[in-house]
């Protein structure tokens, strides 16, 4: 998984294709995804966020995390597809992976928690809403198998 930052401008900005074309000649994205610029550097990131702030086209900022796996049921209310890349908003996000009990309750719980979960990485990291944190903490317990929360700000 790699992070990046996405600063999201107002949707008045593709009104403006001059001004567009200086935001990215002066602070260059990694990508544009609908009105979401997405930087892999905070330097350039901050650029990008005071020239929207100054014209007034700034509308938020947002922490990404690129990764790969399958989507769950909310997923498209936390996460988006660019291309074949994947997106995910990690600041209403908790991510954790089961460090302890047998292969067959940690299935179960994860039946359980399906229909919670916004997205399931190749690596076996779970992503799910963060005020889920303590449903997730009650299966799991009930499945006698444990979990870590990961820090996502890292």
């Amino acid at each position: 998984m790699q992070v990046f930052i996405g600063i999201e401008a107002s949707p008045l900005l593709s009104e403006l294709p001059d001004f567009e074309q200086f935001l990215q000649s002066a602070a260059p994205p990694l990508l544009v995804h609908e009105n979401i610029y997405i930087y892999n550097d905070q330097q350039t990131a901050d650029v990008a966020s005071g020239l929207l702030s100054e014209a007034d086209l700034h509308e938020e900022n947002h922490q990404l995390i690129k990764t790969e796996g399958t989507a769950g049921e909310d997923f498209y209310d936390y996460g988006f597809h660019s291309g074949v890349d994947v997106f995910l908003f990690t600041n209403d996000l908790s991510a954790f992976r089961f460090t302890g009990g047998s292969e067959v309750q940690s299935e179960m719980a994860l039946l359980q928690l399906e229909e919670h979960l916004v997205f399931k990485t190749a690596e076996g990291i779970y992503f799910t809403i963060d005020h889920y944190t303590d449903l997730v903490l009650g299966i799991v317990k009930a499945y006698g198998v444990k979990v870590e929360f990961l820090d996502l700000d890292k």
